[in-house]
Formats: structure tokens, sequence, C-alpha cells
């Protein structure tokens, strides 16, 4: 049950709660990209996953398994073995600090009605749910809404976890662009009293998210980054996060990972799979690695 939390988590935050600044896109049309020349002895592959996504559609993705299987090396934002660390790290980083309460972080008026919309939603308030962050119950209240509406996600049996299950089959070493502290830190580093103004305008606004993903989904399902992008930068979200919010989940990692990336896929031929939204726009993967030179196109019909 705590992997599926842990893993549920990232994915719902892959897809809600993102605001970039503003820039054209170029590169859309396609989740799997082919990475070569420069330094490169062999390509490298790069897909766009949707950490929710049922692990079947990575056959709907063309080529992507055959360019999975001719990577010499496989490279995600966690391995399974940081993910299952994640999950005991991630319950230690969503409990509530003694010296905070609550009643400290809301007006009586906000409390009450955190309090009507959780224990409608969940079956449990604040009274009982009191030991978790605001970042914490968050999580809990957005997953529980997923398993309403999209009751065929299963974090169990998800594109990312498939990607290295079938590198692990065919001996192939899996490789992390960051660790545990890192994400937990991009996912809860905010403070409490920020974490509890979206935990409330969330609840304020439930007739927006639902439909709102729905369409992000329809959209990756199009290989439309352009469309994610888009959507995801628009600025119309009622719970519109903070530029400093979205570099940590976003452009910060980014350029942490393109550190390393180049040096990983000089040694050996790469297949990277990490969430489509770090693909996409001026600060995404695509367009970083175009700018040091390497060819990047779609990927698919070769292989």
């Amino acid at each position: 049950m705590k992997t599926k939390i842990a893993v549920l988590t990232l994915g719902l935050f892959s897809i809600t709660n993102v605001a970039f600044s503003r820039s054209n896109v170029e590169k859309t049309g396609a989740l799997l990209w082919k990475i070569s020349g420069k330094d490169l002895g062999k390509p490298s592959y790069i897909l766009g996953t949707m950490h929710l996504k049922p692990a079947e559609f990575l056959d709907s993705i063309p080529g992507a398994r055959a360019a999975l299987l001719s990577a010499e090396q496989i490279v995600g934002e966690l391995t399974l073995g940081d993910m299952n660390s994640l999950q005991l790290q991630l319950f230690q980083a969503i409990k509530m600090p003694a010296d905070t309460t609550y009643q400290i972080l809301y007006s009586e008026e906000d409390y009450q009605f955190v309090h009507e919309q959780l224990t409608a939603s969940l079956g449990a308030g604040l009274d009982k749910l009191s030991m978790l962050m605001p970042a914490g119950i968050n999580m809990i209240y957005v997953m529980n809404i997923y398993r309403r509406y999209f009751p065929e996600v299963n974090p169990a049996n998800v594109i990312d976890t498939a990607v290295q299950n079938i590198a692990m089959e065919n001996n192939k070493p899996v490789l992390g662009l960051e660790t545990v502290n890192d994400q937990i830190n991009a996912l809860f580093g905010s403070s409490l009293r920020r974490q509890a103004e979206v935990l409330l305008c969330h609840l304020k606004n439930q007739d927006y998210y639902i439909p709102h993903s729905k369409s992000a989904i329809e959209a990756y399902n199009q290989s439309d980054l352009n469309k994610l992008y888009e959507m995801a930068m628009s600025g119309d979200e009622p719970c519109q996060s903070s530029q400093e919010e979205m570099d940590k989940l976003n452009k910060n990692r980014n350029d942490n990972w393109m550190k390393i990336l180049p040096g990983m896929m000089k040694e050996k031929s790469s297949f990277i799979a990490v969430g489509a939204l770090h693909l996409a726009g001026e600060e995404g993967l695509l367009n970083q690695l175009e700018k040091l030179d390497y060819k990047v196109e779609p990927a698919g019909k070769e292989n």
C-alpha cells in the first residue's frame, strides 16, 4: 500500500499544480525521441512518460520497446530500489511537526470548511488527520479523487516501473537521475502555511481538476507535448503555483539532470524514461540537449 501511494503521488504531481514561464515549444508529436551525434558512439533514446499510465501503454508507443531493448543501460528519475526507499522516507516527511496545529494554520472558518470537505471525501476530517502535514493530506485527498474517476490506475503497474522491470529481465543496468531526498524536497519542500493554502484551494476548486486532468491525459495519449506544456503554463489554474515552486519540480531538476545525462549517454547507449513535462519547453530536456549540439528527433519508425 505504501509503495502504491508513493508512486501515485509522483504521478499526481506530474500532471497537476504546474506553471511555467512562457516560451515557444517546437518539439512535439512524439513521446519517444532519438538522441545522436556529437560524441555518441551509439544513439540514446528518451521517453516522456505519464506516471499514471498503465504499463500496457508502453507497447502503443512506436519503437519504444525496441529502443529499450537496444540500449545498454536504462535511466529513470529514480530506480525501483530508490522507489522502495521513497515509501519509507515519504511517510516520515509528511508528518506534522509537533509545534504546529491546523488551528494555527487556518482561521476558524477555513478549518471548518477543510474538515467538512475531507470528512465527506475521505471519511476522516482534520481531527483524525492532524498528524499529517497539509501536503500529506492533499496527497491522500487527490489520490482518492483519482481512484474514483480513474479506476484503471494501478500504481504498481505503470510505464515507469514497466520500463525498469523489462530492463532487469534483460540484465540491463538501471540508473537514477536523482535521490529520494531530491524528490521529497521537490514535492514537500514548501512551508506549512503554503501547503495549507494549496490544500484549501484544491478543496474549494474540486470541479476544476478532474476535467483538467482528463484533458492532460488525452493530450499525452496524442503525444501532444505542445498541448501539455500550454496547459501547464497557461496560468488558468485556480490554485496557481509560484515560479519558485515550479522551478523545484521541473526546471531545477532538468538542469541537474543535464549535468549528468551527457556523460551517461557517452559511456553507454541509454534509454531514458522521465515525466513528459520534463521534455517540453525551452527549459525541457529536448531543447537543452539540442543546444548542446546533439541531434534530437522523433523516434519509432526506424525501430
